[in-house]
């Protein structure tokens, strides 16, 4: 039968027994119910409820199967469509990728630009680290690999781009690998002792992570982020290590006291690390922390040829370096999100940093004119030792009012550190005149350098919808800097120790810095295009102490910090991206202090109280697309930046090979970067090919002897590539 149009019915003239009762609609479910109706009797049915359709559909996933989709600002990469070999790790995988390269020392660029993070699922892994995810996870656990411009917190919250970005990777892993143990185990020896060993233990369940790797070799493989050495070296150094798929491992040294250049070695090596993050409550609360060692003793011979060209003159150097560094590292790092409300959440992040190292150098080298008679020729020894500790804490509250887009957040950052050396050198150096020696002098004295540097930033921004895809952003920051240098140079007394202090060489600094910096941001959200534009002043008050000479230099001045952002959307998956941005740099502590520095007494660095801030003119444009039917890509990117009042050095070189230099400001410093990829299927083929171009020219500028010296430097590169795989036959990439 059917229902009237109030949805009343009845069924008659039935006879007794079971009945299946069902009741359809072309908008609801099936409503189906069992009757028993007895002999001479009816049934009440009262209401029947009937579910709408709409509700009774399960769940649709589409699947697209693109190797690569384009989502906004974001590339997603589906790992799976790129082959790799049993039990390769991430890096193998990310080498594969349009548009990626990975370096031989383990750097990664993405779109031509360098990648500062790698994120585990979204989540920091081994803290900022890139080198322990990529190199210790296995390819086959990721479902996708994300890349895309990670904005600052505030930013993201905020959603108005303040034109902090950091180029990262984000590795999605499958869900059946979030769950259980998993891990790598690697196990190496050879000739001469050589042994390389390594191991990563994974236990995930669900949000919660677990991780512990441990590292233990001497053939120069760390394992370690390729910027993360840069943290062991003490003093004034600074040391980057990296490592080659052949075990190839280099150690650069650059130290503003010495005019060498860097020092080589192949080192051993202990580190492990801890991992741990989870979400609790809904993922209303969030904890992800994680500990590293590390120490790595790097002995190492490098021998230098140069040759020296003045106006006038020119002679060849050669120098032979001995040097032995040790270096202990401890990290740690802390991230708490808590969601307070629905309004309201706070974000917390802490790291921690402890590094003691030792130097030790013997270094020989010899200054010969055209008529291989000798300039100079200098022996020195060296010892160093540092402590250095730091502390970075940063504290976000945010809050969401009922109108959608106003929000107000209020970001602290809080920075220490400290820094003890301690170190004894002793050089003898003979100067000559025709062959013959005119001068000699002996330098032999104790080097202590301790600073101290605080700095407390705080920045409130709000944010106001003035139209259904228009946005206004109003910030205020006021940041601290305060920062103490003393050098002090000994020399032995009569008792054999070094107690006599040289006036000449020592000399204590402070150099302190207030910034008040209001800004303003308007932001538009269409289909098409987005459009970010805004400007900061900064309002800058240094004052530098120099604490020796009893004298006190302040000034003041505005920096209008401009910023433009534009993304155009030319289809779902292509997309126009240009930015400008302008930054200032201040000069450092150790280039302002006015005083001599003679560890290296043939070639002596001298401050410059009178350097002004540098600001950089940052221009980039990028092009990405990619067409899913033809299996074609383009990713593209052009940098350009112009330094204005540009750090450089200035060198003062007399007859005798002596140089005396320090960093002054100068103008038309630049660099121009070009990256590019076109990716596309043979057709006809399973073939698949690439090319792009690449360019990095800049120029930079020096002053020798009151002559500006300008090096322009052109690079041009074609980056090609072939592969092909069909599955379970042929797999090659070349």
């Amino acid at each position: 039968t059917r229902a009237d149009k109030a949805g009343l019915f009845t069924l008659s003239r039935l006879n007794a027994g079971n009945y299946i009762l069902m009741v359809t609609h072309p908008y609801f479910g099936d409503f189906i119910d069992s009757i028993d109706l007895k002999q001479n009797s009816s049934i009440d049915l009262g209401n029947l409820y009937l579910t709408p359709k709409s509700k009774l559909l399960a769940e649709v996933i589409l699947k697209s199967g693109s190797p690569i989709r384009i989502k906004g600002d974001t590339t997603v990469y589906t790992a799976d469509s790129f082959k790799v070999r049993p039990g390769a790790n991430v890096e193998e995988l990310l080498r594969r990728l349009p548009g990626i390269q990975v370096g031989r020392n383990g750097e990664i660029t993405a779109m031509g630009e360098r990648v500062k993070k790698v994120l585990v699922d979204g989540e920091e892994f081994f803290g900022s680290d890139p080198g322990i995810a990529t190199k210790n996870l296995r390819a086959d656990v990721v479902k996708e690999v994300e890349v895309f411009d990670k904005k600052s917190d505030q930013a993201e919250f905020t959603g108005i781009d303040d034109g902090v970005k950091d180029k990262t990777i984000n590795l999605k892993l499958k869900d059946d690998k979030k769950k259980g143990y998993f891990g790598k185990l690697e196990a190496g020896g050879g000739l001469s002792d050589k042994y390389n060993n390594s191991a990563m233990l994974n236990a995930f369940k669900s949000k919660r992570k677990i991780a512990g790797y441990g590292i233990m070799s001497n053939t120069g493989q760390t394992n370690l982020d390729w910027r993360d050495a840069q943290n062991y070296a003490g003093g004034a150094e600074n040391m980057v290590s990296g490592m080659s798929d052949d075990g190839g491992m280099f150690i650069s040294i650059s130290n503003e006291d010495s005019y060498r250049g860097g020092q080589n070695g192949i080192p051993k090596n202990w580190n492990w690390g801890l991992h741990f993050n989870d979400k609790y409550n809904n993922n209303k609360q969030s904890v992800n922390s994680g500990y590293k060692y590390s120490k790595v003793n790097a002995p190492g011979v490098t021998k230098t040829f140069a040759k020296t060209f003045l106006p006038d003159s020119s002679w060849n150097t050669n120098s032979i370096s001995d040097n032995f560094n040790s270096n202990i590292k401890h990290a740690f790092n802390l991230t708490v999100d808590y969601t307070l409300d629905s309004m309201n959440s706070l974000k917390w992040i802490t790291r921690v940093n402890n590094n003691k190292s030792r130097t030790q150098n013997n270094f020989y080298t010899e200054s010969i004119n055209e008529q291989t008679q000798f300039i100079n020729n200098s022996t020195r020894n060296s010892d160093n030792n540092s402590d250095n500790n730091s502390i970075n804490s940063s504290l976000l509250w945010r809050r969401k009012f009922k109108k959608i887009s106003r929000t107000i957040s209020l970001n602290t950052d809080f920075s220490w550190s400290n820094s003890e050396n301690n170190g004894f050198l002793y050089s003898l150096n003979n100067y000559y005149n025709n062959g013959s020696i005119i001068q000699r002098d002996t330098t032999d004295q104790q080097n202590i350098r301790n600073s101290e540097s605080t700095g407390i930033t705080t920045r409130l921004v709000y944010t106001e919808p003035l139209m259904k895809d228009v946005f206004l952003e109003l910030s205020y920051s006021l940041g601290i800097n305060n920062n103490d240098n003393e050098r002090i140079t000994n020399i032995k007394s009569l008792n054999g120790k070094y107690e006599t202090m040289l006036d000449t060489l020592s000399n204590s600094f402070t150099f302190n810095r207030l910034v008040n910096t209001p800004g303003v941001s308007i932001r538009w959200n269409k289909k098409k295009y987005g459009l970010t534009i805004g400007a900061s002043a900064g309002f800058n008050n240094f004052t530098q102490k120099n604490i020796s000479a009893n004298s006190t230099l302040q000034y003041s001045f505005v920096n209008f910090s401009p910023r433009l952002i534009y993304t155009y959307k030319l289809k779902p998956s292509s997309s126009l991206r240009f930015n400008y941005n302008g930054s200032t740099t201040a000069p450092s502590l150790e280039q302002l202090q006015p005083i001599r520095v003679n560890t290296d007494p043939l070639n002596i660095y001298i401050g410059n109280q009178d350097l002004k801030q540098s600001f950089r003119h940052s221009f980039s444009t990028g092009f990405n697309s990619y067409s899913v039917l033809k299996e074609k890509n383009v990713f593209s990117n052009l940098n350009f930046s112009y330094v204005q009042n540009a750090f450089v050095q200035s060198n003062v070189v007399d007859n005798l090979g002596k140089r005396i230099y320090q960093t002054v400001n100068t103008n038309g410093i630049y660099t121009i970067n070009l990256f590019s990829d076109y990716g596309f299927k043979l057709k006809g083929t399973k073939l698949r090919l690439g090319a792009g171009p690449t360019a990095m020219i800049n120029r930079n500028i020096d002053f020798i002897n009151g002559v500006k010296n300008s090096t322009n430097t052109s690079n041009y590169g074609l980056k090609i590539s072939v592969s092909q795989n069909t599955p379970d036959k042929l797999d090659f990439y070349f």
